[in-house]
């Protein structure tokens, strides 16, 4: 089996150099993601790679800090921070310019060719939506 860790540590690379095509290569043509925080599944790579894309949409300066990588058999989990400043809309939410900062984890199992074939997302949509202004969470 590849090298799973560096294969996904090479797609967090690229995604934070706004290189979604390259990020998205990762994955098997008919591979699997979801988005758990938004309720959206993904079924092929060129729909991970629309998902991508709505998020640097959303913040063009949106980038992967301080990963980490745990690999077991086949699956990899990835730690990380995401940081950027919301320059464009989120959704219903027009762009606040703020800065934000919220952790994500991910899980990823490869097949024995080195692709992804299903990716879980798990973030905090509503942690974030308050950095950003648009919802009061009780501070």
């Amino acid at each position: 089996m590849s090298n799973t860790v560096e294969i996904l540590r090479k797609a967090h690379e690229a995604f934070s150099e706004n290189r979604l095509a390259d990020s998205a290569s990762i994955l098997a043509p008919t591979a699997t993601f979801t988005d758990h925080g938004r309720n959206q599944k993904m079924n092929s790579r060129e729909e991970f790679q629309g998902w991508l894309s709505q998020h640097l949409a959303m913040a063009s300066n949106m980038r992967i800090e301080g990963a980490q990588y745990t690999a077991m058999g086949d699956t990899v989990v990835a730690q990380f921070r995401v940081v950027g400043n919301q320059d464009g809309n989120l959704g219903p939410f027009p762009a606040t310019g703020k800065p934000f900062s919220f952790d994500i984890c991910e899980v990823w199992t490869f097949n024995e060719n080195g692709e992804a074939v299903e990716g879980h997302n798990y973030s905090d949509g509503l942690g974030l939506l308050g950095q950003l202004g648009h919802i009061s969470l009780g501070e």
